[in-house]
């Protein structure tokens, strides 16, 4: 079955990734089109992007990643939608292995897992996340941060009409989908991306995900 989907990437001053990445998804043939969200970029992310997507948005000032995707979202026009991360180079291949499940009538959402690395830091953010999941849902969610997702059209309303900010969107839309009644399923993928180790940024990094986790379990 030959299965397209329109590709989603939100983007932040990733002049240095984002090339490699829609090059190599240019090459794929599942990918329908692809749309980039430069999210207020002060480097050349928003000239990259021009240069390799079908339809770029752009953001005069930082929104978030939450406000980025909404914002590709509402320009996409493919039955399945496919978000990948900036900063993936030429595993963004891998996003076919999303699309597939989505050819079952009753699997509605895929959340992509990643190989495990040693540079992630403590895992404490993760959990976290996971037992807000359970605890919402009922439902274990073994990448509740994964940005690498994808989910079939008919859901966009749901997730449309949602104020989605920041890095707590990926737990956020599974909560949401998972009680409007989405059906997600989990894939291994071997995605990967630069990780935030034990070092300063990437304390910073995962406090500021706890941060906007806490915004939107509060709903905002």
């Amino acid at each position: 079955m030959n299965i397209q989907a329109s590709v989603v990437i939100p983007a932040f001053n990733e002049q240095e990734r984002i090339e490699h990445t829609l090059k190599t998804l240019k090459e794929q043939s599942w990918v329908q089109e692809i749309i980039t969200v430069n999210d207020g970029s002060s480097d050349a992310t928003g000239e990259i992007c021009e240069k390799y997507s079908d339809v770029t948005v752009h953001f005069k000032s930082n929104h978030g990643k939450g406000q980025a995707l909404k914002a590709g979202w509402e320009k996409a026009n493919g039955l399945y939608i496919v978000s990948l991360d900036a900063d993936i180079g030429s595993t963004a291949s891998e996003g076919k292995k999303l699309l597939t499940p989505l050819t079952y009538p009753f699997i509605d959402v895929v959340i992509g897992t990643l190989p495990p690395s040693k540079k992630r830091g403590f895992g404490f953010v993760k959990r976290k996340a996971q037992n807000v999941i359970y605890k919402k849902t009922g439902k274990w969610v073994t990448s509740p941060l994964s940005g690498q997702r994808a989910f079939h059209r008919k859901w966009l309303p749901a997730l449309l009409n949602k104020n989605y900010n920041g890095f707590g969107i990926e737990l956020a839309m599974t909560i949401d989908l998972i009680n409007a009644g989405a059906q997600i399923v989990e894939v291994d993928t071997n995605i990967t991306h630069r990780h935030t180790g034990k070092n300063l940024s990437g304390f910073l990094h995962r406090g500021k995900q706890w941060l906007h986790i806490e915004a939107a379990l509060r709903g905002g």
